[in-house]
């Protein structure tokens, strides 16, 4: 911290007076000469005391800020504010990051599954849907699940392990809804028909 320091001399009949002040930008203090024994001398009341009766009085200042005070007196830093435990209502709302996620990773095993089950069996999404309905809803539910207790508990899936990045997942998922709604689309339109 640099000090400036500014000195004026008063010259008077019988002695001259040098008065040196340090100004502050916080900090007023006042300086009362008196004359001792033919000599004056000053007097520097600290901006606590009370001043004496001649002297003018100073408003009073507000203390440094914690910048300006040396280490050793600095206060500690102030706490970070209280996390906000996140809620099912936080994770599943409209801008939450649940729905869309949770939607796409439900396509995305649902397109791959169906498409595959067609593949295989010739049968459409709806048929494999009435002769499997416990083990496609547990699947799911496993799924909802299996995302809903890291997002419950902070994590905001920002995560990449190499290709894999919550962009390109976002972008899958996006794909994967598009493509199981046009499956259902065309299999609708098709009288119930298998796509393959």
């Amino acid at each position: 911290m640099m000090q400036l320091t500014k000195q004026t001399t008063f010259a008077t009949s019988r002695a001259s007076l040098r008065v040196s002040a340090v100004p502050r930008p916080t900090t007023r203090c006042t300086v009362v000469v008196r004359a001792v024994d033919g000599e004056k001398t000053p007097e520097v009341t600290p901006p606590n005391a009370a001043a004496p009766a001649s002297a003018t009085s100073t408003p009073p200042t507000m203390p440094p800020p914690a910048t300006m005070l040396p280490p050793a007196v600095r206060p500690p830093p102030p706490a970070p504010p209280a996390t906000k435990a996140v809620g099912f209502g936080d994770v599943m709302a409209f801008s939450g990051i649940g729905p869309e996620l949770i939607n796409g990773r439900l396509a995305m095993i649902g397109f791959v599954a169906a498409l595959g089950a067609e593949l295989s069996s010739g049968e459409p999404v709806l048929s494999q849907w009435a002769s499997e309905p416990t083990g496609i809803a547990v699947a799911f539910l496993l799924v909802i699940a299996g995302s809903l207790v890291p997002f419950l508990s902070g994590n905001k899936n920002t995560k990449a392990v190499g290709p894999l990045t919550p962009s390109a997942e976002m972008t899958n998922g996006r794909a994967a809804m598009i493509g199981f709604a046009a499956l259902l689309i065309v299999e609708f339109a098709s009288s119930g028909k298998a796509l393959f």
